[in-house]
């Protein structure tokens, strides 16, 4: 039978509860306990033989004659349910059994028991049309195999399948953790404006659009950044932020082009101690996430599984040394154009403008990243890759930057903040001259941002962490559509 057929077959099942003078959508149930509350106190349910009213959706249906047994799920639990003929009566019965089935939400009210088979059981003495589903589950008919159709019908995928809620169950309690790690360490939580007339704080590509109200040109942020740091002008020591950001860019395993990032910003500390903090960030959500006593998780595909370890101290190294560890490249003792050469033999794509330090991250992207496993620190980023970054004292063609890297994954990228308005300004400008040169991703000249400066801002420190990066790393998916619900898609082909 096709969907189709299937869908008609439904429509008429739904006018036949009509004609029977019942609402197929009442807007209220009189359900008295989840089915995880009666899972988890059945036996007490049980010997006290009290009627309670329960509700979900139909998830399995098999008839035996005058009985009937069904599954109901209500997103806590599933619990088995048990019609009979003889309870029921004839009428109401034989009307279930014509016109309820998978998929369809229903109240019933009863007594427990167990069957014996030991299966938990609910004895149903009356029963409540909730909702009546006009499409079959996907088990129904082809099932949901199509990766493109899993995330265009996540409510499906969800509900289908138990390990993809769990992933979802444990991102929010990621960030919760997250959240509560930032309040214990005395962060407080703020807002930052999603519409910007210069989008700032990342080198990325903006979205564009146009407020009618004023007439205005505004971009979707990038980052929150430089908004937050205005706030330690203001005199916050130390604020956060959870919350979307846009970016329009490719899409890949680790790139979507709305994510969402948490940024944190603390007054009178340095890239020094946020990498002590963020240690001890990453070994409080493990330690709430995982059920080891040793703090690792299990991160790769089958056949090329890592352990990777978080009670250890993280490792700390050196852009250029790794560079160096992993290509050979000295990059300090060559040229832009020396540095483009070696790009090329190694086949590394670099734009034309690209300079020094963009061409070592392309290589290093390539040809050092996916090499990372362990989680290490990897600091001191060529200047011209951290615009908003403040110099190394014995270094100034370096910055007080660092990235977490853990399975060939960018989990967290922080550094000492820039606080010099003339220096800022200096930055701003060679990153203008990029932009003209024809980087869209370059970061853009903001003139109140350098005025805030010029008021005063504390020595400090900031970081960013992608939460879909870190949700697929601590639970082992290896892509980035995965952790997110409703992840950007190619609007489906009419005729497909």
């Amino acid at each position: 039978m096709s969907i189709e057929d299937i869908k008609k077959d439904k429509e008429k099942k739904l006018e036949n509860i009509k004609n029977k003078g019942i609402d197929p959508y009442p807007a209220k149930t009189e359900r008295n306990a989840s089915l995880y509350f009666v899972k988890n106190n059945f036996d007490e349910l049980e010997r006290l033989q009290k009627e309670i009213i329960i509700a979900g959706r139909i998830m399995a249906k098999r008839e035996h004659g005058g009985s009937t047994f069904c599954v109901l799920y209500d997103g806590t639990e599933k619990l088995q349910i048990y019609l009979k003929k003889d309870k029921l009566g004839d009428e109401n019965y034989e009307f279930f059994i014509e016109n309820l089935e998978v998929g369809d939400f229903v109240q019933v009210s009863g007594v427990l028991f167990l069957t014996k088979r030991g299966e938990k059981t609910l004895n149903v003495s009356e029963y409540k049309i909730l909702a009546k589903a006009l499409l079959p589950l996907p088990e129904k008919w082809h099932g949901l195999t199509d990766i493109e159709e899993r995330y265009r019908k996540r409510y499906l995928d969800i509900l289908m399948n138990e390990d993809v809620k769990k992933r979802f169950l444990t991102r929010s309690k990621i960030v919760r953790l997250l959240r509560e790690f930032l309040n214990k360490e005395g962060f407080i939580e703020v807002e930052t404006p999603i519409l910007q007339t210069i989008p700032g704080g990342a080198l990325a590509r903006p979205f564009k659009t146009h407020l009618n109200a004023l007439n205005l040109d505004l971009y979707l942020r990038v980052a929150p950044e430089l908004y937050l740091k205005r706030l330690l002008v203001a005199g916050f020591e130390r604020v956060f932020e959870i919350g979307r950001c846009f970016r329009n860019e490719g899409m890949d395993a680790t790139h979507n082009p709305d994510f969402t990032m948490m940024e944190c910003y603390s007054a009178y500390q340095d890239y020094n101690d946020f990498m002590d903090m963020t240690e001890k960030l990453f070994r409080y959500i493990v330690s709430n996430i995982v059920d080891n006593e040793v703090l690792h998780i299990t991160y790769g595909k089958e056949g090329d599984l890592h352990k990777i370890h978080f009670e250890k101290e993280f490792e700390r190294v050196d852009f250029v040394e790794l560079l160096k560890r992993h290509t050979g490249i000295d990059y300090d003792a060559l040229s832009r154009d020396e540095l483009l050469t070696e790009a090329k033999k190694l086949n590394v794509s670099v734009d034309d403008y690209a300079n020094k330090g963009k061409i070592a991250d392309e290589i290093y992207k390539d040809y050092v990243r996916p090499k990372i496993i362990q989680p290490t620190f990897m600091m001191n980023h060529p200047i011209e890759l951290s615009p908003l970054a403040k110099k190394k004292k014995d270094d100034p063609t370096k910055v007080e930057r660092f990235q977490l890297i853990i399975a060939g994954i960018e989990v967290v990228n922080a550094f000492s903040e820039l606080n010099d308005p003339k220096d800022q300004y200096e930055r701003f400008k060679e990153q203008e001259k990029n932009a003209e040169a024809g980087d869209e991703e370059a970061q853009r000249m903001d003139m109140d941002f350098i005025e805030a400066l010029e008021y005063g801002m504390p020595p400090a420190v900031g970081m960013g962490i992608g939460i879909e990066r870190l949700v697929s790393l601590l639970t082992n998916a290896h892509h980035i559509r995965e952790v997110i619900l409703f992840p950007t898609m190619r609007p489906k082909r009419k005729d497909s």
